[in-house]
């Protein structure tokens, strides 16, 4: 069927947002403003940036440890990697944008497993657009964008090296150890490289109560390889390969400790890998500079059954595979006072059911096909000397077949505007909105092939494009060694895509447009510097909805319900030791909350501290020692974002969050 999404009603925010430009710009005092959409990366001052740096020093391990520190999101699944899911303002990353370096991630695998793993320890920085995100991100980022860049040989190498190491290692009280290593090159300013591996273990961890949390442990192998040559001023080609294998055994719903029936245990195994290259120029002409890049990306999950499940014998090898492939093109230039940056991209994604047992079931072939083809421009455009316009517009083009052979197109309008008010030096004011069209797509892949009973997960023949709208409200302010933010913030997405099973209905298991979800909430943060002590204080509050209900547990894909969130940061630097000392506390408040079809919930209230020692033995950063202590206080907890309690079953069904760890993890470069 054909569904395509009103471009007058698309644009409206974006007018609106310049009108309202037009309207204050006139008495605006001379002065210079910042841009706020740089050369090398597009941003605005609503986006979080994550530096690598940040993780070297904290020594994260994986996703949790990533967003440790991060106010308004929250990685629930307790301490098994696999079972890790990022949310951002409660809303789950499959309604986000999710890269890394500049590949489309994720994709929804299995509902009762994360779907994003990455190794922090080559990450160079994440931004996080959280609602709204700019056009040059890519298509299809309802509630933002989470954006991962890896760092390459430039990123280790000192000034006076042509050739280098690293070797790294770490050990857990929680029986876990990793160690691996990089070797990394140049050859004068032409030609750099990097090859870099990394093997992790952990096992079964213990909860705050010294519980073992059964089937928590896994192994990890990593590797990433990264080139680039300057093969002439201003021309440069790129190549990058990355992998990751993350295997164990697991329940058979990797996330549900405690559900009847979840409690067999088989082998799993998921693995990814990547590979990207391209093309870079850079001048000082109308294109000053271009990136045409191209990526493959496959994805692969399988399983053992150990008894009958899920229609299939015992001992039946089956799972699932996601394959993606695409091209994109970044061109920036510079037009009298404004900064403009325009391209094209095209995205390609394959899914498929490993070793199917119910082809032909109401016509299943299987697999399924989906592609999205965009254009965009966005730009800044200074408005006197106190204000500034970010606009930006995308046009994408959304083709799908399912696995019963139906197809469904659309297109649309994706703008999205913000207009910046310097107020002084010390104070700017943000007002932004964004409108983001996203087509009809692969469903979760498990459920090519599997539903209740003998029947199949359908796509209804009406299945339309949902659509969100972003505004957020923010003011900034910085003196001195005092700074303080504050947004408020609102999100609506309409004609919501999930999967429905009524029994009652002709077609029980069906996948359908269920109505609108809306998310109103605030962030506030402080932080204050003074010699070499620094802190932080931050609360964050959302209250997301589906057809005005609240989110349950059981909104996966979709969202999760959790209570006001404080964080509260602190650190102080030795200089003459090289030492730096960082604590990190989080209090998250009690919840009541009503889902749909149930009764008042309540999710209890939890504090949880952690603590880390820095040290660089020789004054720099060529060895780094980090001591580190997480959960001070061994507090028995479950994270509010995890699932989840069951009323019906009278427990929590996901896993507690780990109890106290300590851990030594050592970097040396050489």
């Amino acid at each position: 069927m054909n569904q395509t999404v009103n471009p007058s009603v698309g644009v409206r925010p974006l007018l609106l947002a310049m009108l309202a430009a037009y309207a204050v710009s006139g008495g605006a005092e001379e002065r210079s403003l910042a841009a706020t959409v740089v050369s090398e990366q597009a941003y605005s001052d609503t986006t979080t940036m994550v530096a690598g740096r940040d993780l070297d020093t904290r020594a994260a391990r994986d996703v949790r440890d990533i967003f440790q520190n991060e106010t308004g999101i929250a990685v629930g699944g307790g301490g098994n990697a696999i079972t890790q899911k990022i949310y951002v303002r409660n809303i789950e990353d499959t309604l986000l944008t999710v890269t890394l370096d500049g590949v489309p991630q994720g994709g929804n695998i299995f509902h009762h497993q994360g779907r994003i793993l990455i190794n922090p320890d080559m990450l160079k920085r994440i931004e996080i657009d959280k609602g709204g995100t700019v056009a040059s991100v890519g298509p299809g980022g309802l509630a933002g964008s989470v954006r991962m860049t890896t760092k390459d040989a430039r990123d280790l190498l000192r000034p006076e090296q042509a050739v280098g190491g690293m070797l790294e290692a770490g050990a857990a009280s929680s029986a876990g150890q990793r160690y691996g290593g990089a070797l990394y090159g140049r050859a004068g300013n032409d030609l750099d490289f990097m090859l870099y591996a990394n093997h992790g273990e952990s096992g079964e961890y213990r909860d705050g109560n010294g519980k073992v949390q059964r089937n928590s442990g896994s192994e990890q192998d990593s590797g990433l390889f990264k080139a680039n040559w300057r093969m002439a001023p201003g021309h440069a080609l790129y190549l990058g390969y990355q992998a990751l294998e993350d295997k164990g055994t697991r329940f058979l719903r990797p996330h549900l400790v405690g559900y009847t029936g979840a409690q067999v245990s088989v082998p799993q195994r998921l693995e990814q890998s990547t590979l990207t290259g391209g093309y870079r120029f850079s001048g000082d002409g109308l294109i000053q500079s271009a990136d045409l890049g191209f990526f493959v990306d496959d994805n692969k999950n399988s399983r053992t059954n150990a008894s009958a499940v899920f229609g299939k014998p015992n001992g039946y090898v089956y799972g699932e595979k996601l394959a993606a492939q695409g091209i994109n093109l970044l061109l920036k230039s510079r037009l009298g006072e404004a900064f403009l940056r325009y391209g094209l991209n095209h995205h390609e994604r394959r899914a498929e059911a490993l070793n199917p047992s119910k082809l032909g079931v109401a016509g299943n072939t299987g697999r399924e096909e989906s592609s999205v083809s965009g254009a965009f421009l966005e730009g800044t455009l200074p408005l006197g000397q106190r204000l500034a316009l970010d606009a930006g517009l995308r046009y994408d083009r959304y083709s799908y077949t399912d696995n019963h052979r139906q197809k469904f197109t659309s297109d649309g309008f994706s703008p999205n505007a913000a207009l910046t008010l310097q107020a002084s030096d010390e104070l700017s004011f943000r007002l932004g909105g964004s409108r983001t069209v996203r087509g009809a797509g692969l469903k979760e892949v498990f459920m090519i092939d599997n539903g209740p009973g003998t029947a199949i997960y359908r796509n209804e023949k009406n299945l339309k494009a949902e659509t969100a709208d972003n505004l957020e409200l923010s003011a900034n302010y910085r003196s001195g060694g005092f700074d303080f933010k504050a947004a408020v913030f609102r999100m609506n997405i309409a004609d919501y895509i999930t999967m429905v099973f009524d029994a009652a209905a002709a077609n029980p298991a069906s996948r359908r447009n269920v109505g609108k979800v809306e998310s109103n909430g605030y962030e506030l943060g402080a932080g204050w510097r003074a010699g070499n002590f620094r802190s932080g204080i931050s609360v964050f509050h959302s209250q997301p909805k589906l057809n005005g209900a609240d989110l349950g547990d059981g909104d996966f894909s979709l969202g999760v319900s959790t209570g006001r969130t404080w964080l509260f940061t602190a650190g102080y630097a030795l200089p003459a030791w090289n030492v730096d000392l960082g604590w990190t506390g989080k209090y998250v408040e009690s919840l009541r909350y009503q889902p749909a079809g149930a009764g008042e919930q309540q999710k209890k209230s939890y504090a949880v501290h952690d603590l880390y020692v820095n040290w660089l033995p020789l004054g720099k950063e060529q060895l780094r020692l980090t001591l580190s202590v997480r959960n001070l206080f061994d507090k028995f907890y479950y994270d509010q974002s995890t699932y989840g309690y069951s009323a019906s079953a009278g427990q929590y069904l996901g896993y507690a969050d780990p109890g106290r760890q300590v851990r030594l993890d050592m970097n040396w470069k050489f």
